[in-house]
């Protein structure tokens, strides 16, 4: 299964979405804080580095393969990240799943800003958020 990032600030849904994904074989990290995840996901010294059959290449591996990301958050918004996420040559193409209530309006400034994310809008049932990772997954 696959290494699933979670930056959820209500620590109720986080709980109980890390605890559904984890059941169904996903390995999820839940990042408490917004800096946290920027941190494991942007900083190229906790990447895993490793060299290619060619000598030339060089394959950075994140320490997750999906991230699903409230766009609410209370110390740095949603859209900042997305922004820096998406601005970063090693992220800019990690698969994203929107877990949020927010309006009409933001929904689609962030699906402009990523394109090739899926939504989830809250309130959601467990059922709905496992597809929309396996959705994600599947596509890749």
């Amino acid at each position: 299964m696959a290494r699933v990032g979670l930056l959820e600030d209500n620590t109720v849904i986080a709980r109980l979405s890390a605890t559904m994904l984890h059941y169904v074989g996903h390995q999820v990290t839940v990042y408490e804080h917004a800096q946290d995840c920027l941190d494991a996901l942007l900083l190229t010294g906790t990447h895993n580095v490793v060299k290619s059959a060619r000598a030339h290449e060089t394959i950075i591996t994140l320490p997750v393969e999906l991230l699903i990301l409230d766009l609410h958050l209370p110390e740095i918004g949603g859209f900042r990240i997305l922004e820096l996420i998406q601005s970063h040559p090693h992220t800019r193409f990690l698969p994203l799943i929107f877990c949020t209530a927010a309006p009409e309006r933001e929904i689609d400034y962030a699906m402009r800003l990523a394109p090739h994310a899926l939504l989830v809008t809250k309130p959601f049932k467990m059922q709905t958020l496992v597809a929309a990772v396996s959705n994600v997954l599947q596509a890749q």
